[in-house]
């Protein structure tokens, strides 16, 4: 073997064996960066238990309990939150009222409202505006198909004329995942139910884990699982980090290599804090490519497509008027389409209900930072944010509320 070929060899070896060392000192306290055994990861039965006495829900996967409170801590301090009898966010000052719900509002954690307090969350400020009590069914990371499912669970006992539905438009990935840690790496308690779209129409597939029991032998599932989340083969997969890595890291080095030299960074400099929020910064802008691309495939807009129909249909057959309100995140707003990408699939949907985009308002804001709150997970509409979201929902709720009454004369 020549000299230059042997030193390539031993070089590689070298680089090989501080990429090992380097991805396994880093993984700790990053699950995002996963490595084989993620392919099956272990779920202890005191972690499940937990899950299950907390926010566990066999038709839902995941929500709210009644009488539920907490704390998130944001940049700007802590701010706390309060969940009514009915699993429904408090709305200070107004749920008290006599007259029942006029609005309600289901959707994802920019329905409920993270990091902020009670009386700074849009469905308040849209309360204050409109004068009537507008019940927050929100509940974090909900893809819309589980706001439509929450929906029809509550259907029965909804009071409200006006039904909005509110989501980011990372959905079209959230509709497309089974277990949403093929997409958000380390989220392993959140087995969800999903739809499919086929000739005969939407079919619904229940959660694989339906009580908490169940997490121990999800292994049993596991080709079900990966044969109705694509995520697994498309997304998951191909980030796993193994011999040899130098390939792997080049294949997806936009993603990668941020990830090791934020957190590398941060355990030279000792400012682990600081590096999460970076190398979680990457993760988000690695997921809103994803959500781009799905926004140009067909099957994934015409399964959102029949969703928001079945939201509308499901709504009308009850005589309540439906609205589709979409919130960009800061990834969003980052890109240089700035919302174009979505923009047009849900401008389309304008033929099947009302739709509130309020991406253009983001975007033409002064000061568009102050907009948005900051937390460990990534940031939501701050109160000012969620003020501007009701400036553009109460024209459109206000016509809508007076037409039900009209019709009631």
């Amino acid at each position: 073997m020549r000299a230059p070929t042997v030193v390539a060899a031993v070089l590689y070896g070298v680089l090989e064996a501080a990429a090992f060392v380097l991805v396994r000192r880093l993984r700790s306290g990053f699950p995002w960066l996963i490595g084989p055994r993620d392919e099956t990861p272990h779920i202890a039965a005191d972690l499940a238990k937990r899950h299950g006495e907390k926010s566990f829900d066999p038709d839902l996967g995941w929500c709210r309990r009644p009488g539920e409170t907490g704390t998130e801590r944001t940049t700007s301090g802590e701010v706390s939150f309060a969940v009514d009898a009915r699993g429904r966010r408090r709305d200070p000052g107004f749920a008290d009222l006599d007259a029942p719900a006029g609005v309600a509002c289901f959707g994802d954690s920019f329905t409920f409202c993270r990091l902020v307090g009670d009386d700074e969350t849009w469905p308040h400020h849209l309360s204050r505006r409109l004068g009537v009590n507008v019940a927050n069914y929100g509940v974090g990371n909900y893809g819309l198909d589980q706001g439509l499912l929450r929906l029809e669970r509550e259907l029965d006992s909804l009071e409200a004329d006006v039904v909005i539905m509110g989501v980011v438009p990372e959905t079209i990935a959230r509709i497309q995942s089974y277990w949403k840690h093929y997409f958000e790496y380390g989220n392993t308690l959140a087995f969800k139910p999903r739809f499919t779209l086929g000739r005969s129409g939407l079919e619904h597939h229940p959660s694989a884990v339906r009580d908490p029991s169940e997490y121990a032998g999800y292994q049993d599932q596991l080709d079900r699982i990966r044969r109705l989340d694509g995520f697994y083969r498309s997304k998951f997969r191909r980030d796993i980090l193994r011999f040899p890595y130098l390939p792997r890291l080049a294949r997806r080095w936009r993603r990668h290599l941020p990830l090791l030299a934020h957190l590398a960074a941060g355990r030279l400099t000792r400012d682990r804090d600081g590096a999460f929020q970076r190398a979680f910064n990457v993760v988000l802008r690695d997921n809103a490519r994803w959500t781009a691309r799905l926004y140009r495939e067909p099957a994934a807009v015409r399964l959102l497509t029949a969703l928001v129909e079945r939201f509308a249909a499901t709504c009308r057959d009850a005589g309540k008027q439906p609205l589709l309100l979409v919130m960009p995140q800061v990834v969003d707003l980052e890109r240089a389409d700035r919302g174009r990408v979505y923009g047009d699939v849900f401008a389309g949907m304008r033929r099947l209900l009302p739709v509130v985009d309020v991406t253009s308002r983001f975007t033409e804001a002064a000061d568009p930072e102050s907009l948005f709150s900051y937390g460990r997970l990534g940031p939501h509409p701050s109160d000012r944010g969620n003020a501007l979201i009701a400036d553009a929902l109460t024209p459109e709720v206000a016509s809508m509320l007076a037409r039900v009454r009209e019709s009631a004369r």
